[in-house]
């Protein structure tokens, strides 16, 4: 299944389609930006539609007296341009749900018009419609560049016709954490080859979802191969092997493992507890959440000495080690996670930087104190710390199982 898709500028529904397809492991033929104008329109969908199964035609549909897409598209079809009674149902509904005003009479033309042939979405975001035709024996989808509701019809109406495409195909997903896109990227490239295709979802913590898919004529024994190789190549970074959070999987493994977890956070300022409670049944497993921010509170409740933090500071591995310990002597639990670090964007210094993080995790067994650096703004070091402190538990309980 070849698809391409052709805009008039590179806007953020593009993007989403982009990587949208790839998670379905579409094979992309053309990808274009071009100005719209019929010569460009005709030139391009010629090309494309030739070469491709399904075409996305994402703007141009309408809304301004520019939009030249539908009667080019027409005039390629040879069919006429019409309003069919469904475009006007959806268009008003619309006006109406929203509070909106009503364009003037030349403009719901525009808006309205479908080259004959064309079935519209209803819009939920905008005044612009989207649709969907089968012509030469092609797929051709007409989406607006309004990203919100690109991503409506898309979730709504256009998923259901990929996931019926590629049901026959066999799909594993990995969850790992701690590696760079690309570097994933680079090490899927050796072992998939032309076995597989992939995709890799990424967010700023370095949290990462692939989907490998399998066409539906390759045999069990190369999936086994290529789910062998990925396994091994990526065992100190995989947490999961199903669509599961670190949040979630950290519940469940407490669960499994029938722990009791306490939580003391300075610099997460409580994400670790939040995201936990995220989880339904974290009640069974989550004994104690603590946000000591201030020295003081790292003192009375945790029993941090205030040597400790009068030569090493709030932020060392000294104060992780301490708040860590102090939770297992005063709370009934049996797996403590601690966090100190420094922010920002100000508080920094040459000896410790904004981003410098300590994770304290352990149990009775022992504690261990890991540090990090980390960059970004306040909200990202603070996220990268509340993630990583999740990752490094649930590694922990899987070892001390």
């Amino acid at each position: 299944m070849k698809v391409s898709v052709v805009s008039f500028d590179y806007c953020e529904s593009v993007k989403f389609l982009y990587n949208k397809l790839k998670e379905y492991g579409v094979e992309i033929e053309y990808c274009f930006a071009t100005k719209q104008t019929k010569e460009k329109i005709l030139q391009i969908s010629d090309l494309v539609e030739e070469n491709s199964d399904i075409v996305f035609y994402v703007g141009g549909l309408g809304l301004s007296s520019n939009d030249v897409l539908k009667e080019t598209l027409a005039q390629r079809y040879k069919v006429d341009m019409v309003i069919q009674q469904t475009s006007c149902d959806f268009f008003a509904k619309y006006i109406q749900t929203n509070k909106k005003s009503v364009p003037p009479d030349h403009v719901q033309q525009r808006i309205l018009a479908f080259p004959d042939g064309f079935d519209c979405y209803p819009n939920s975001f905008g005044y612009e419609l989207s649709a969907f035709g089968r012509f030469f024996g092609k797929e051709i989808f007409l989406l607006p560049d309004n990203v919100e509701e690109c991503k409506c019809v898309f979730n709504n109406y256009i998923k259901a016709f990929f996931d019926k495409q590629t049901k026959q195909t066999k799909t594993n997903v990995y969850k790992v954490f701690g590696l760079e896109k690309s570097d994933i990227e680079l090490k899927l490239f050796a072992i998939c080859e032309n076995k597989a295709s992939f995709f890799v979802e990424t967010d700023v913590a370095n949290d990462s979802k692939i989907i490998v898919r399998f066409g539906n004529k390759i045999v069990q024994s190369v999936v086994d191969e290529v789910n062998c190789a990925i396994m091994q190549e990526f065992a100190d970074f995989l947490y999961a092997v199903d669509d599961c959070s670190l949040n979630e999987i950290a519940v469940d493994l407490l669960k499994l493992y029938k722990r009791q977890l306490s939580v003391a956070e300075s610099l997460t300022g409580g994400e670790i507890v939040a995201s936990l409670v995220d989880v339904p049944g974290a009640s069974e497993v989550l004994f104690e959440g603590c946000t000591t921010y201030a020295n003081g509170a790292k003192n009375s409740r945790l029993f941090v000495k205030k040597q400790t933090l009068e030569q090493f500071g709030a932020v060392s591995q000294q104060t992780a080690y301490q708040m860590a310990t102090g939770l297992l002597e005063t709370s009934q639990c049996d797996v403590v996670v601690a966090t100190t670090g420094i922010a920002g964007p100000g508080g920094g210094s040459e000896r410790k930087p904004v981003g410098l993080t300590y994770i304290a995790v352990g149990d009775l067994s022992g504690i261990h104190i890991h540090k990090y650096i980390f960059s970004g703004n306040r909200n990202q070091i603070r996220q990268k710390a509340a993630k990583t402190a999740l990752f490094l538990l649930v590694k922990l309980i899987k070892i001390r199982k």
